[in-house]
């Protein structure tokens, strides 16, 4: 009866042996990821160590995630395997983030303890329940989103058949209509930048430009991060263009650097409005580093520092509710859905529409067309005289 053969990925018996140098040396046989059988030999200065040579080296070739990852794995376990796997993809940086957050605020932090085998439907969807009470349903999506590719990758390991993740309820999140500032808000944000960027700043280096960086945003409808990591040979000054390939990302031990765009379609050459040209060629003059708004140290400046000098100039304004981000819509508004869309980088206009473009109550006046209605009534009056 023919013996039966060593589950996959699994070594047989190890044999301790010397070489014909007469090393000490350890030997085994192993079924590969393949199926077939091969055999490997280690050597060390004793039995013992060829041994636990033999042994180290069968682990790391046949050591898939799988041997770590266990039905019995504690979802901590899981989730760092995820980031790590989560950073190899290309996500863009700003989702990356946000899914690392959610990581470290609701999974380690409140159901790191709870073991692969235990992330039923019913305690899954219960978190993200509690989560959506407490923090939003925002947050409580985004830690669907997160646990449904934990669980991927816990079936891809074999720790457990099916993904729980696929039945869960997920939030509800409701769209607020967009609201884009109209020219008004926007002639006060000036009078409100202009008057703090003529106050001296209290710390001193610290640099006061935001009608400047109002000024590329509006003619740009770029993000924030696209437009501070403006650097001046992103301008060509012959064409009057600027290319946006890059955007400020923090990296953990380098600080604030140039990374990669959100997508492939946020890639893309613009035209500069007549209005910024006298600006950017004044500020181009007086240039002493690469970027065209750096910090006070010359480095690439930081978007959250931006977005407090704006709170600041615009409290207690009619504009106060307005964000850098709301000069996306101003333009997206202006545009229109098929322009904005390729405008502001995205993908299909779905996002714009959505997300950027204010919709007017007031529809066209199609009343010419809908009296032909009317001529109905025209006759049932003259029917019954």
């Amino acid at each position: 009866m023919a013996r039966a053969p060593l589950p996959l990925e699994t070594w047989g018996k190890i044999r301790r042996t010397v070489t014909l140098a007469g090393t000490p040396a350890a030997v085994a046989y192993y079924r590969d990821l393949d199926g077939k059988r091969r055999r490997l030999l280690r050597v060390g200065k004793s039995p013992a160590k060829a041994e636990e040579a033999l042994k180290e080296a069968l682990r790391d070739r046949l050591s898939p995630a799988s041997e770590y990852i266990t039905p019995s794995s504690p979802l901590s376990a899981l989730a760092k395997a995820w980031v790590a796997d989560l950073d190899k993809t290309k996500k863009a940086a700003g989702t990356k983030r946000r899914y690392k957050s959610v990581v470290n605020s609701h999974v380690n932090s409140h159901v790191g303890a709870i073991r692969i085998q235990e992330a039923t439907v019913p305690r899954l969807q219960r978190i993200i329940d509690l989560v959506e009470e407490s923090s939003g349903a925002s947050q409580a999506k985004i830690l669907g989103i997160v646990l449904t590719g934990m669980m991927g990758l816990a079936v891809r390991n074999g720790a457990i058949r099916d993904n729980p993740g696929k039945n869960l309820r997920m939030p509800i999140i409701e769209l607020k209509a967009v609201r884009a500032p109209d020219m008004e808000t926007i002639a006060e944000l000036y009078r409100r930048l202009a008057a703090y960027d003529a106050v001296a700043p209290v710390r001193s280096g610290s640099i006061r430009d935001l009608t400047d960086f109002a000024d590329v945003m509006l003619a740009t409808g770029g993000r924030i991060g696209e437009v501070l990591a403006f650097q001046w040979s992103d301008l060509n000054w012959e064409t009057w263009t600027v290319t946006i390939d890059a955007t400020l990302i923090s990296v953990p031990g380098e600080g604030l650097v140039r990374g990669p765009l959100k997508s492939a379609a946020s890639r893309r050459t613009l035209h500069i409005p007549e209005f910024v040209r006298p600006m950017l060629s004044k500020r181009y003059k007086s240039a002493v580093v690469a970027w065209v708004f750096p910090s006070a140290n010359g480095g690439p400046r930081w978007p959250e520092n931006v977005r407090q000098q704006w709170r600041t100039a615009l409290r207690g304004s009619d504009a106060a509710w307005m964000t850098p981000h709301d000069l996306r819509k101003a333009v997206a508004t202006a545009l229109g859905t098929e322009a904005a869309m390729r405008q502001l980088g995205h993908a299909s206009t779905s996002v714009a529409d959505r997300h950027y473009v204010e919709k007017t109550l007031l529809r066209p006046d199609q009343s010419e067309t809908l009296a032909r209605f009317g001529s109905f009534r025209t006759q049932l009056k003259v029917a019954n005289k």
